[in-house]
């Protein structure tokens, strides 16, 4: 029986917004459907739990409870770690070295936005035998699985990384990826100490993003992930269920919140909405939408009212500029901002939280624009401490 361990290593800079890690998560949920052996462990979760005073002096250590984990059984045949940027590189070298000098035998796979939108970076910051796999990962570790249970002349492995731009890296030769109804369940085996941590449970509903700004790696990406696809509201809420039946069973609150770059528009809320309440499903969750999805839209206050009645309580939307010739250069509408004030009435209205991303510091900002946009975040009562440090960087 072949086994995978994935983990989350630290973060070398601050990490100030610390939530469950989604994305080996869904990973885990998949391969474990489909019968393969699979677990995940969160290295930063050890170190929250200790920051928070939920970890006695007593307690394991990740290194402890990843060796335990192994000891009645056969060790991992494969050890993933999942990269966000490059500040997580140093902490998964030092995770490497320690579990190949424990385990020698396991091929050793790197994936994560790092790795899909800066693969020569992570193939010279890596160890020369590590396996990249770049995009979603479902597929690819099913053929890296398959690989190696296969004759000779149907390895899938592709070791001319080369043909890939990745310098002669090995790397996962899959491109195929799933439609988001065909995506599982995540497998959270932690969800109880999360939540402790007063963490909302990570929900994607669906993929990609119709925009093209210039700083975001979404339209970096190949085309069947930047392209905005959701998923049934039916199967995102099932989900929402068996994690909120869990919670509540340890009487926990169930609160969600979506990481989609877009979680689509103001009806596809309301069929959330709608669905919760025909399963008198009650949680709290939070969401991230265009503006230009919000604005001009008819009744906005009392449609998310009745969003909110349903357990919505925050939106996120990127400004990212209040200056109009800023977000030209970025590839940014700049025609919703005229409906701005009034979608943050509707939302205040409606008693529905507004978090707004904004990028104060770039190349062409200059002081007093800094200050005239200051000014007029906080005539719109959404200035925040995040604004004034947040930076473009590339």
């Amino acid at each position: 029986m072949r086994s995978v361990l994935l983990i989350r290593p630290l973060c070398e800079s601050d990490d100030p917004e610390f939530s469950e890690p989604l994305g080996i998560e869904r990973l885990a949920g998949y391969l474990r459907a489909r019968g393969i052996d699979t677990c995940v462990f969160d290295r930063r979760l050890y170190e929250r739990e200790r920051k928070a005073g939920l970890a006695g002096s007593d307690a394991r250590t990740f290194f402890e409870d990843v060796r335990s984990h192994f000891e009645s059984s056969n060790p991992p045949s494969y050890v993933g770690v999942s990269l966000m940027t490059a500040d997580d590189v140093p902490d998964a070298r030092r995770i490497i070295s320690r579990l190949r000098a424990w385990w020698p035998q396991a091929q050793v796979v790197a994936g994560g936005v790092f790795v899909t939108t800066a693969p020569k970076d992570a193939a010279r910051l890596l160890p020369h035998d590590t396996v990249l796999m770049r995009g979603e990962g479902e597929r690819a570790w099913l053929d890296l699985i398959s690989a190696a249970d296969a004759p000779e002349s149907d390895v899938i492995l592709s070791a001319a990384g080369e043909a890939r731009g990745v310098e002669g890296s090995p790397a996962a030769a899959s491109d195929a990826f799933l439609e988001p109804d065909e995506w599982a369940i995540a497998y959270r085996p932690q969800l109880l100490r999360y939540a402790r941590l007063q963490c909302a449970v990570n929900l994607q509903a669906s993929r990609g993003c119709p925009g093209s700004c210039a700083f975001c790696a979404t339209p970096q990406l190949p085309s069947e992930l930047r392209r905005w696809q959701p998923r049934s509201v039916s199967l995102v809420v099932d989900e929402m269920q068996q994690v909120a039946e869990q919670l509540t069973a340890a009487e926990l609150p169930p609160v969600f919140n979506f990481v989609d770059d877009d979680f689509g528009s103001l009806e596809r809320l309301e069929a959330l909405a709608c669905e919760l309440g025909k399963r008198h499903l009650h949680t709290a969750f939070a969401c991230e939408m265009r503006l230009a999805e919000l604005a001009g839209q008819p009744l906005l206050a009392e449609r998310l009212k009745r969003a909110h009645a349903a357990g919505l309580t925050r939106v996120f939307f990127g400004i990212e500029s209040l200056d109009a010739s800023t977000l030209v250069r970025w590839g940014k509408p700049v025609n919703p901002l005229a409906e701005l004030p009034s979608v943050i009435a509707a939302c205040n209205e409606a008693d529905v939280a507004v978090q707004a991303g904004y990028i104060l510091w770039h190349a062409a900002q200059t002081v007093e624009g800094a200050r005239n946009e200051v000014m007029r975040l906080h005539e719109l009562e959404i200035y925040t401490h995040r604004a004034a440090l947040s930076q473009l960087i590339v």
